[in-house]
């Protein structure tokens, strides 16, 4: 028994799972940073001129890009709209590992010009579905079994998470909650860890050894943080409450609709820049396009007034719901954070001068939101609460941070009874076994 644990066959999930942790950071690390090439030299270029002519140039560019990513999902891999890992659950669950190189091709392509022309999307889905389809390829290019070929998937599903937030323990606690759902963890479990730190080990070495929103300092969690959390905790999850509902009903609405399947992105592309151009004109601030990560880090900084935050989370919002529900290439964690943190700082500025809050209250109310709405939408706690914490790196909110988590997952549970990406799934009249 223990020569056939030390031969080529026992060694072999082993070795694939090192290539897949390697594989699904270089694709992670190479898909962040064209998008964010073209954010920053593109994009925003013209952003420091006139108004009308930036708004133009936005709204050219994001509908552009929807246009070319609808095109290729349409012509191409339909199966690389959305977020990607609603996906890779009904392949795991159904142990239908069809994945093709055109899905690789056209999710990194779409969701790359997507995201980095200004669709209001995350990079953790594409990442998810790009590392959960190079792992089975791989798997079946090293003849692993089918069960090794799952467990392959998931190690890739964790990788690919693990290296859009750098968050190695909440990549695979997303593979334990969402998309195997407790199954077989034991199967698949030691070589979900092992990808997921490998692959933040490549994200690091190429990009850097820091946390994905690092506040440079330890934030204190005062007891009027902690005391108004589960406020927090209320507005951030009926914002993602309010954003799940909006986006299945416009999601079946265009489903229903007349247009072209290969048009839909670019549609929902124009209005999300009305939103993000009416949020920049208002607030000055660029939140709205894209990931939205330098105005959350400037409001984890206090250095957005409560005011501009309700605006930018409205817009927000908005952007989300028609980017994400007209079937762009791209995912919703990212989204759902800003929600959180803008909405942290709104009852913050609220609740400011009744009850004497400072800076610290600020960023804690913040990352508590953050929480909150992710595990409001996604329902899946534990990861909800490990991604805030290894994104910030602030341990001491983990108390606060439990809180929100459950008050997320009820209101899940009470007002729309299940997560999006099931929801989404029952929309298209997929329905997984128990």
């Amino acid at each position: 028994m223990a020569n056939e644990r030390l031969s080529g066959a026992g060694l072999r999930p082993l070795l694939a799972t090192a290539i897949v942790g390697l594989m699904a950071g270089l694709v992670a690390v190479a898909f962040a940073a064209s998008a964010d090439w073209i954010e920053t030299n593109i994009l925003l270029a013209g952003v420091k001129g006139p108004l009308a002519t930036f708004a133009i140039s936005a709204f050219g560019l994001m509908v552009g890009g929807a246009l070319v990513a609808g095109w290729l999902m349409h012509r191409y891999a339909p199966e690389a709209a959305g977020s990607g890992i609603p996906q890779v659950k009904v392949a795991y669950r159904r142990d239908e590992l069809n994945f093709t190189w055109k899905l690789v091709f056209v999710k990194f392509v779409g969701g790359v010009l997507s995201i980095g022309t200004g669709s209001s999307l995350g990079r953790e889905g594409p990442t998810v579905h790009m590392g959960a389809a190079l792992a089975s390829k791989l798997g079946g290019w090293m003849h692993e079994s089918r069960e090794g070929r799952l467990n392959a998937v998931c190690a890739g599903s964790a990788a690919g998470l693990a290296a859009a937030f750098n968050s190695p323990l909440a990549g695979v606690t997303l593979v334990l909650e969402e998309i195997a759902g407790g199954r077989n963890q034991a199967k698949f479990a030691g070589r979900s860890l092992l990808a997921a730190a490998l692959v933040v080990l490549i994200v690091y070495l190429m990009l850097g050894d820091h946390a994905a929103l690092p506040l440079g300092r330890e934030v204190s969690l005062g007891w009027h943080a902690l005391w108004l959390s589960p406020v927090v905790a209320l507005v951030a999850g009926l914002a993602g409450i309010g954003f799940q509902f909006s986006t299945l009903r416009l999601r079946g609405w265009i489903r229903r609709s007349g247009i072209h399947p290969a048009l839909r992105p670019a549609c929902g592309a124009a209005f999300g820049c009305a939103a993000a151009v009416g949020a920049f004109a208002l607030t000055g601030q660029l939140g709205v396009f894209g990931l939205g990560e330098s105005d959350l880090a400037a409001t984890l900084q206090n250095q957005i007034v409560w005011s501009a935050a309700a605006w930018l989370l409205v817009a927000k919002i908005l952007a989300t719901t028609f980017c994400y529900g007209s079937g762009g290439c791209g995912g919703i964690f990212a989204p759902l954070i800003f929600f959180g943190g803008m909405s942290g700082t709104v009852v913050f500025g609220a609740a400011q001068h009744a009850i004497g809050l400072n800076a610290d209250d600020q960023t804690m109310l913040s990352i508590i939101g953050m929480t909150a709405c992710l595990c409001a939408v996604v329902r899946a706690p534990i990861t909800s609460i490990l991604i805030v914490t290894e994104m910030t790196q602030q341990l001491q909110a983990l108390p606060a941070l439990m809180v929100a988590a459950v008050i997320g997952a009820f209101l899940n549970r009470y007002c729309l009874g299940e997560n999006l990406y099931d929801a989404a799934l029952r929309q298209d009249g997929i329905h997984l076994p128990e």
